[in-house]
């Protein structure tokens, strides 16, 4: 079986507490299913702008992560989408110690730069805090910056990563790369996680197009880039073939079928992912 490095899950945000993750829950990833299925390694976002309460979701979230790693089997790696939280928020300087992976924005504006549906570029006080989190050894993702925020933050002398996005070469998205971009991640030692959002495959919306943006991927930008990013627990429509985390035998035979070599597989299920998001 194929280990599984999954470079974005919602599900900090989704279950009651830790127990559930751990013993099972209604949740589309839970440790029993995932392990099953050979995840090892999941970034578990926070995204507290997302919550009707953000100061309560942020804590809360941010809390089952801090228990869940002291227990999980599963190696979990934190992630923070819009870092106006860390700004902000009393616990955000200390979780900010914890990160692996950080977003500047989530949807829309900050003070830090422009989200999906904005045309703002990072904001001084952005380019101040990427290169802190950077020179902390924290990775930067673009998947939720708008196209000009995102090409300005990939001309910085910074690692980036997307860990969720899709071609837009493929499906004309504005949460899916250009293959420009797409290389220049690549150029960075950085990988683009492959996600299932069905708005972001286009085509019949099902498990063989999540193939057809990882073909695309590698075609582009080489196969060290490849990844996948599932948003397991952020999507509420799954694509088809595609249930929850226990997909992922399947989609590697699948993969199989369609050529891939055992080693590749391993290489876009995990490795490369491994390479570029360090454990805390």
């Amino acid at each position: 079986m194929h280990q599984v490095f999954d470079a974005h899950v919602d599900t900090l945000m989704r279950i009651p507490g830790p127990r559930e993750f751990i013993e099972g829950s209604p949740t589309q990833v839970d440790e029993p299913r995932a392990s099953a299925s050979g995840v090892t390694d999941l970034v578990t976002a926070i995204c507290s702008e997302a919550e009707r309460d953000p100061v309560k979701g942020f804590i809360r979230a941010y809390s089952n992560f801090l228990e869940l790693s002291g227990k999980s089997s599963i190696n979990l790696h934190l992630m923070v989408e819009g870092c106006q939280q860390l700004v902000d928020l009393p616990e955000g300087g200390e979780a900010m110690k914890r990160l692996s992976v950080a977003s500047l924005t989530w949807n829309g504006a900050n003070s830090l730069g422009g989200g999906i549906g904005t045309d703002s570029g990072i904001t001084p006080r952005g380019r101040e805090l990427a290169g802190e989190l950077a020179g902390s050894g924290v990775v930067l993702d673009v998947s939720h910056l708008c196209d000009r925020s995102r090409r300005e933050l990939l001309a910085m002398d910074l690692p980036a990563v997307a860990t969720h996005c899709n071609c837009r070469a493929l499906h004309d998205s504005p949460r899916n790369l250009p293959d420009d971009d797409l290389r220049e991640i690549s150029g960075k030692g950085g990988v683009v996680g492959i996600t299932f959002v069905p708005a972001f495959l286009g085509g019949r919306e099902s498990i063989e197009d999540v193939v057809y943006h990882l073909e695309h991927l590698v075609e582009v930008a080489g196969i060290d880039c490849a990844g996948f990013g599932s948003d397991f627990d952020g999507i509420g429509r799954l694509p088809g073939g595609i249930a929850d985390c226990t997909v992922w035998p399947d989609l590697f035979e699948l993969m199989e079928r369609r050529g891939w070599s055992p080693g590749d597989i391993s290489r876009v299920a995990s490795k490369n992912w491994r390479r570029a998001i360090k454990s805390e």
